[in-house]
């Protein structure tokens, strides 16, 4: 699912605010909601269960990028009929159930070890202590990735804190565009989206960061994507006959950085 959406919205409003405000006792009470009752809901009430006024609900509206209410119940709706067909095209991959359980997992589980395996064949170890290279020298670095990836990307910029390399990534998609705007000339700007939706969320600002002598490095599954030519090195994660293999690809990968990183500079 985008982080576009709705819930994407006020995730990212919850985890983007470490104290507590208005806004994110909205945010949280919607988040609790979703799926349940949310189409029924009316700003009265989300007003008097959030102890606030109707006009800090339609303020909050606002801030999310609708101009009513209205259209953020909307939006829900939305949301839940995108849901269904990403539910219903995505996880026949892995329906553990009846009584071929067994043999489903085992299948699963072969599809998995193939997608690692196609990594292992696109892989040039060469390439990497390069990139490991132009991490280390570079004096600004920044990650950016969302979700699945965006957490492989906090958990690699913990791993080079322990080696004595800062590197900037923010998991807010607010943030992260604020971080875009913001970012020095001659950075290295590492982008992990492994099927490439990232790029439908910041498309209007990826030239610019092309353009900014900024070295440039994308780390994808997908090898279809055009833009895909804007960007200085492309790592490919290798084939996969399912979906779901990305991340585990995309972990194996990061795997690979940080243990020759630490090899190469701690």
């Amino acid at each position: 699912m985008e982080k576009t959406s709705i819930v994407g919205k006020l995730q990212d409003l919850v985890i983007s605010t470490t104290e507590g405000n208005i806004n994110t006792t909205i945010a949280r009470i919607l988040l609790k909601k979703v799926g349940h009752d949310t189409p029924d809901i009316t700003i009265e009430s989300l007003a008097a269960e959030c102890f606030t006024s109707t006009a800090s609900i339609s303020r909050f509206s606002k801030k999310l990028g609708y101009s009513k209410f209205s259209d953020l119940k909307q939006a829900f709706s939305d949301y839940r009929l995108e849901t269904k067909k990403f539910i219903n095209k995505n996880n026949f991959e892995l329906t553990i159930d009846g009584p071929t359980k067994e043999q489903t997992l085992n299948t699963y589980i072969k599809h998995i070890s193939a997608s690692l395996q196609s990594l292992e064949n696109h892989l040039d170890l060469n390439q990497i202590d390069m990139l490991c290279q132009r991490i280390h020298d570079t004096e600004d670095v920044y990650f950016f990735g969302t979700h699945s990836s965006g957490l492989l990307l906090e958990q690699f910029q913990y791993l080079l804190f322990s080696c004595g390399k800062y590197v900037t990534y923010f998991n807010g998609r607010m943030d992260q565009r604020k971080a875009f705007q913001q970012m020095t000339k001659n950075s290295l700007v590492i982008i992990l989206s492994t099927d490439g939706n990232y790029f439908i969320k910041f498309s209007d600002l990826l030239f610019d960061m092309a353009s900014n002598a900024n070295y440039t490095v994308l780390i994808t599954q997908n090898v279809q994507m055009k833009i895909a030519n804007i960007f200085d090195e492309v790592l490919y994660l290798g084939q996969s006959s399912i979906k779901k293999a990305a991340p585990y690809q995309a972990q194996f990968l990061i795997d690979i950085l940080y243990s020759r990183y630490y090899h190469l500079y701690s």
